[in-house]
């Protein structure tokens, strides 16, 4: 199977089970102190992968030695976009962080781009340029129903859903440049194995202090055996397809990695409209239909542009 294809598959992997984690285990985790689950599955991660790279591709870690500095960038920003993705989930409306959070992966790409990171530098076609202004039309949308309480849900006042907003929309644009600096460190010789193991152990500490403060302490003790199931559980639908993105990064270009997981919010909408149990107000629904057909165009445009040429 050519090398794009797999990369496709990957993301389209990852997108489906973060979807499934959304609609259907997302009750399993609020029962529980998220911090603690984090520092488990990420700390796991994190040793796992580690030990698997220095035993199977000692190269590669002397390889991050030399490029440590794009290894604290990385560990930099992918903490920051979990902290602020989970601090905005508890301020607004679920959906509403998702899509924003989401929609500002491909964006971030772009902005970066404007910045001047070679690895953000793409070819756009019509598609893309309409599908981006969708998505960033939802976005702003999305943001102005939730300031002005037209959304599902908002945890304060209007200070609480600006900020809610704009956690979620840091945390996507973070996530674009986790995805540039994978690419970045890639070309460095570190590998997908080793990338996953080192960018996380910032973040892993961060949730131990987290956990051990008790930011999100639930006030109820989890069982030894109830933990273990949900550990499992974030280790096959939490840090398995985060590995497949970052299995996809040496295989297809950042700009399509970052439209084909833009999907997600379509891939949750889709399973929660068969599942029947969850209703969106009306001014979400409306958002959430002009970002997943401006996430449809973005991915089009950006599999068919010149950037992507090797996928054909």
């Amino acid at each position: 199977m050519p090398r794009a294809q797999i990369g496709l598959i990957c993301c389209l992997s990852f997108i489906t089970l973060e979807a499934f984690q959304a609609v259907y285990l997302g009750s399993v985790f609020q029962e529980v102190d998220s911090f603690l689950v984090g520092a488990w599955v990420f700390g796991i991660s994190v040793v796992g992968c580690t030990l698997a790279t220095a035993i199977f591709r000692p190269a590669e870690l002397a390889a991050s030695g030399r490029a440590w500095r794009i290894v604290v960038i990385l560990n930099l920003f992918a903490a920051l976009t979990w902290t602020t993705y989970f601090i905005a989930v508890q301020l607004i409306e679920p959906a509403v962080v998702f899509t924003i959070f989401s929609g500002m992966v491909p964006l971030g790409i772009i902005i970066a781009g404007w910045l001047g990171l070679p690895e953000a530098r793409s070819v756009k076609r019509r598609f893309d340029h309409i599908g981006n202004g969708l998505i960033l039309l939802s976005i702003l949308l999305l943001a102005a129903i939730t300031v002005l309480g037209f959304s599902g849900f908002v945890r304060g006042g209007w200070f609480a859903a600006v900020t809610g907003v704009g956690l979620s929309a840091l945390s996507g644009g973070c996530t674009a440049f986790v995805v540039l600096y994978s690419v970045r460190l890639n070309s460095r010789g570190v590998g997908p194995l080793a990338q996953f193991g080192l960018r996380f152990m910032l973040y892993t500490l961060l949730a131990l202090i987290a956990f051990l403060i008790g930011v999100d302490d639930k006030g109820v003790p989890t069982s030894a055996r109830d933990l273990a199931w949900i550990i499992v559980i974030g280790l096959v639908i939490i840090a398995f397809p985060l590995y497949l993105v970052q299995k996809a990064v040496p295989l297809i270009p950042a700009s399509v990695i970052a439209a084909v997981t833009a999907l997600g919010p379509a891939m949750v909408f889709l399973m929660q409209l068969l599942d029947g149990r969850v209703h969106y107000s009306a001014a979400t629904l409306a958002g959430l239909t002009i970002y997943i057909a401006g996430a449809l165009m973005a991915v089009y445009g950006a599999t068919k542009s010149s950037d992507a040429a090797l996928l054909r």
